[in-house]
């Protein structure tokens, strides 16, 4: 056997093509897999509404009060479920762990509670980034809202758009709609 048929591997200059080439792929497909702002700040609003009913459901199904509490501050926000029936929410570890939800769910990079330049979502006005007072949703053991008669709305936006805004508006049925800022109008 000759040293030819039995050279094994690659040799340098094949791997520093192979890596070109990669490269060259990469840089012409890959701006084309960006996620564009407003689909970005869509995302993020459909895990909070998500969050929010399924903060909903638990309420329902154990008979119990549920607390969504937002941080504006820290760009976060957390759930909490009366685990003891007592009528109250302290806001405790095992009233969080009885959630057996989201815990404290940070929002995504580049996401931040804000209108940016959208108006109010139609039929729930109300001033600031989360319209529920002191940053707190509360659902009742029915699944309504507390205080009971009074709905609000979250608004989320890209950090980079103020266009690129969602907000996730919740019904005093403690119903949630997902809405997304198009073109200066609410859909």
């Amino acid at each position: 056997m000759n040293a030819r048929a039995c050279r094994r591997g690659y040799s340098l200059i094949e791997l520093l093509v192979v890596t070109v080439v990669v490269g060259i792929m990469l840089a012409i497909f890959g701006g084309r897999f960006r996620i564009s702002p407003e689909t970005e700040v869509q995302l993020a609003a459909t895990q909070l509404a998500q969050d929010l009913d399924l903060a909903r459901t638990r309420a329902l199904s154990t008979r119990s009060l549920a607390r969504v509490r937002f941080s504006s501050g820290s760009g976060n926000y957390t759930g909490y479920l009366d685990n003891d029936n007592d009528g109250a929410i302290a806001q405790t570890q095992p009233e969080r762990d009885a959630l057996r939800a989201f815990g404290t769910r940070a929002l995504p990079l580049h996401i931040a509670f804000s209108r940016g330049a959208a108006s109010d979502v139609p039929d729930m006005p109300g001033a600031g980034n989360i319209t529920f007072a002191n940053e707190t949703l509360e659902f009742d053991p029915r699944g309504l809202t507390l205080p009971a008669g009074v709905g609000g709305v979250v608004y989320l936006k890209q950090e980079s758009s103020m266009t690129a805004v969602a907000a996730v508006a919740i019904s005093p049925a403690g119903n949630v709609r997902l809405w997304t800022w198009q073109q200066g109008a609410w859909k």
